[in-house]
């Protein structure tokens, strides 16, 4: 584990790891402890993949607290803490994600199919059949990336141009899966659709997905051609 500042009122707790739901686990189980301990001078905690990033008020911890050297004691602090995390124990369904691949739902699939030299019945195979986990959330309320998926759909490329791209957009990026929580314009690959919302701002929990959760993917077909929050 390597720690070390962000600026003069942050630092990051980097796992050196590779991406794994293992490596998720550990860093919400850091983040947990934190929460509970209800330091008064943490005012925010961010986990990305690998790394997670805790801010703090270094004017307070002068001030209020009699700490003379803030980063100095938040890096002894988080070296202090041991937690042992029994990866595994609570083990939950896997959230099913209907998906409607390619066609107008899924615009980028056939040009994939041809940079895979592929067919469509073993992409949508290749795709649906491996377990994912929530790694990191970003780019938009809800978006999560999808770590997991199946080596032979990597890609080191994106989409020609960029493009309107409806909320609910399934697409691949790099060495992982997404789905778009809010219309937006770019150029990823969009290789489907699906009719779940992820993003609802009127309700109480509003995202559907947290980091650490695991999803599915599950081939189906579509009741309409309509898309963009009217499926």
């Amino acid at each position: 584990m390597k720690i070390y500042s962000q600026g003069d009122q942050a630092i990051v707790v980097s796992v050196e790891k590779e991406v794994t739901q293992n490596t998720t686990e550990d860093l919400l189980a850091l983040r947990s402890y934190l929460v509970e301990q209800d330091y008064p001078f943490i005012t925010e905690i961010v986990p990305t993949e690998s790394d997670m990033m805790i801010v703090y008020d270094a004017r307070s911890m002068i001030k209020h607290h009699h700490i003379k050297s803030p980063f100095q004691y938040m890096k002894e602090l988080l070296q202090s803490i041991k937690i042992e995390v029994k990866h595994g124990d609570a083990v939950s369904m896997p959230t099913e994600i209907p998906v409607y691949y390619g066609g107008t739902y899924g615009p980028d699939l056939e040009a994939l199919l041809e940079f895979y030299k592929m067919d469509k019945e073993t992409f949508i195979q290749l795709h649906s059949q491996k377990t994912y986990f929530v790694s990191m959330m970003g780019y938009s309320p809800g978006f999560p990336y999808l770590t997991g998926m199946n080596e032979r759909l990597y890609i080191n490329h994106t989409g020609d141009t960029k493009k309107y791209i409806p909320a609910g957009s399934v697409i691949l990026e790099g060495k992982k899966s997404g789905i778009v929580t809010t219309d937006t314009y770019g150029d990823w690959i969009v290789i489907g659709y699906t009719p779940v919302k992820l993003f609802d701002p009127s309700k109480e929990d509003f995202t559907l997905l947290k980091l650490g959760d695991t999803i599915r993917f599950k081939a189906t077909e579509p009741e309409s051609e309509k898309i963009g929050g009217t499926v």
